[in-house]
């Protein structure tokens, strides 16, 4: 699973065996140790909630989870959808940008890793070179 924060908007990337995964459990973490001692950690994820409107950020002691209301989770872990996003607001202090995407392979450079999801545009490639 892939994290971007960048500013106010925070973007998670998951390959096909993630999303398979947070199917399946509803749930789905990674950690970033970025020192020797275990303090020196942020644990980062997605879950779904079923108590919950619209995506949101939650975090707590280190932790950094995006919340899915469970239909949502389901319907985008279950489809061709590539991606769910909301922007939450900050207590009249701005909006943060949420987003979760399904990895989908480069097009150019890259290796064929067969758990990244086909890119759309690789059929428009091949039609172009032929």
């Amino acid at each position: 699973m892939k994290l971007r924060i960048h500013d106010n908007s925070i973007r998670l990337r998951l390959t096909r065996s993630e999303v398979a995964r947070f199917m399946t459990e509803g749930r789905i973490e990674s950690t970033l140790q970025f020192g020797p001692d275990p303090s020196q950690r942020l644990t980062y994820g997605l879950e779904a909630v079923p108590d919950i409107a619209a995506l949101a950020v939650s975090g707590l002691a280190k932790r950094l989870i995006i919340q899915v209301p469970a239909a949502m989770a389901r319907e985008w872990t279950g489809t061709e959808r590539v991606g769910i996003g909301a922007q939450q607001s900050i207590d009249g202090q701005g909006q943060v940008e949420i987003l979760v995407e399904k990895e989908f392979r480069r097009l150019h450079g890259a290796k064929n890793n067969r758990d990244l999801y086909p890119n759309p545009l690789e059929s428009t490639l091949t039609e172009h070179r032929v």
